[in-house]
């Protein structure tokens, strides 16, 4: 008898990043890049799963605690820009 296990995507998980102190401009600047744009994403899957559970009236403090995320995540976002800024990139 075969047995059938679910596989699920699991994206590779980068590699530990470097100190910020000894990375290059130019790898700074792709950090910063890199990392925005997943919190980017990571903020828009929540906000979806947030918006679909609202929709249907449902609430848990799990859905709050998300909630929270999503502010300290703007403020995350906010960090990154400066430290575009001061690492010489144009923040988006």
């Amino acid at each position: 008898m075969s047995r059938h296990t679910k596989q699920t995507h699991r994206p590779e998980l980068p590699a530990p990043r470097k100190p910020l102190s000894i990375m290059t401009p130019d790898e700074q600047r792709a950090w910063i890049a890199a990392t925005r744009s997943a919190l980017v994403r990571k903020m828009q899957r929540e906000r979806a799963y947030l918006d679909r559970r609202a929709a249907r009236g449902t609430s848990t403090p799990t859905d709050q605690a998300y909630e929270a995320d999503q502010v300290l995540e703007a403020d995350l976002l906010a960090l990154l820009d400066e430290l575009a800024r001061a690492v010489g990139e144009v923040a988006p």
